[in-house]
């Protein structure tokens, strides 16, 4: 019988997140770490957890690196569940020496070092597991607007802001905010400047601190890939769109045309990564859409996204190995991500 920590059979509760993350990486010391990265509005670690093995083919110091991040939007929690399930079964799966399905779990890993920020942002998901009463910033908090029924709409920080449209992307003067949303709320605050919150700061430090080929950012809902923008997309030299043409015939989640405006598209992490870090980064809505934003209930987590997105990280980590070896042997083509 397999000996799984993670249980996302229904809600997956907040304590329960991080008591898993210490079981894990005691269970798999010599396999996975963990590192706070950065503290969130009310002072709660976000943590970041690396799978790496020192048995790699071929790679030093330069080893490529794949980040998975996940809760940058408080009630998608579906992302978190999927994060942390990952790092569960690819840790279980290269100790025993075993395939996941297709994927040669000891090869992906012994090739790439995979991290994982399961919470991105802590605050929100406390507000959705428990109102804002239980937040240290209440009193500010409830005079915020909700565009949803209750706290369990909330997508934003304990600032109000949408982490997701405060990235330093050169868009964020032309960033649009919708009317109400000019102002601290639920969601859809770009905030008051851009790279305004500790959770962004901690994204980007962790980001410029580690060699990062890839990365996928993942939230809900829709079924689709967004994977490209008209600002970054030349960069890549079609290598972008190779990969997401291979991932969307694999995978359940739609390919999406190249987002065009940077005052709708702007802002966001996967697009603060491409500009400043110049590599490849996917952003993926991991179940159907859902009218008014909140997503399917908890229980629905393995039959929507577990049993579709389990292999993802898989499939992006064999990727970053590609990446990485294409960039590096053919420096001309790919001189615009080598500066």
């Amino acid at each position: 019988m397999k000996n799984y920590i993670v249980n996302t059979d229904n809600t997956y509760l907040f304590n329960n997140i991080y008591k898993d993350m210490d079981i894990l990486c005691d269970k798999y010391n010599d396999l996975l770490s963990k590192k706070i990265i950065g503290k969130s509005v009310e002072g709660r670690n976000i943590f970041a957890l690396k799978i790496s093995t020192n048995k790699n083919s071929g790679y030093t110091d330069n080893k490529p690196a794949l980040l998975l991040v996940g809760g940058i939007h408080a009630r998608e929690d579906f992302s978190v569940m999927l994060v942390m399930k990952m790092i569960d079964y690819y840790c279980y799966y290269y100790n025993e020496e075993d395939d996941l399905d297709e994927y040669n779990v000891k090869k992906i890993l012994d090739n790439c070092d995979i991290h994982f920020i399961p919470v991105a942002n802590p605050d929100g998901l406390y507000i959705v597991r428990y109102g804002l009463e239980a937040s240290s910033n209440y009193s500010v908090l409830k005079e915020m607007k909700i565009w949803g029924e209750d706290h369990t709409f909330w997508k934003a920080n304990a600032n109000g802001v949408d982490l997701n449209k405060n990235f330093d992307d050169g868009n964020w003067d032309i960033r649009l905010c919708i009317p109400g949303t000019d102002v601290p709320c639920s969601d859809r605050f770009k905030g008051f400047k851009p790279n305004s919150e500790p959770e962004t700061i901690a994204l980007i430090n962790y980001c410029k601190s580690n060699n990062f080929y890839m990365m996928i950012s993942y939230h809900c809902s829709g079924n689709c890939t967004f994977w490209a923008d008209s600002g970054t997309h030349n960069l890549f030299n079609g290598l972008d769109e190779k990969i997401i043409d291979e991932f969307s015939s694999k995978f359940i989640y739609r390919k999406t045309k190249i987002s065009q405006d940077p005052a709708i598209y702007g802002c966001g992490f996967e697009n603060w990564f491409r500009k400043r870090i110049k590599r490849p980064a996917f952003c993926i809505e991991l179940s159907p859409y859902v009218e008014g934003g909140r997503q399917h209930p908890d229980s629905m987590f393995n039959e929507l996204v577990w049993k579709y997105a389990k292999h993802t990280g898989l499939f992006f980590g064999e990727k970053t190995v590609e990446i990485y070896n294409e960039i590096n042997n053919d420096i001309e083509k790919y001189a615009a991500l080598t500066k």
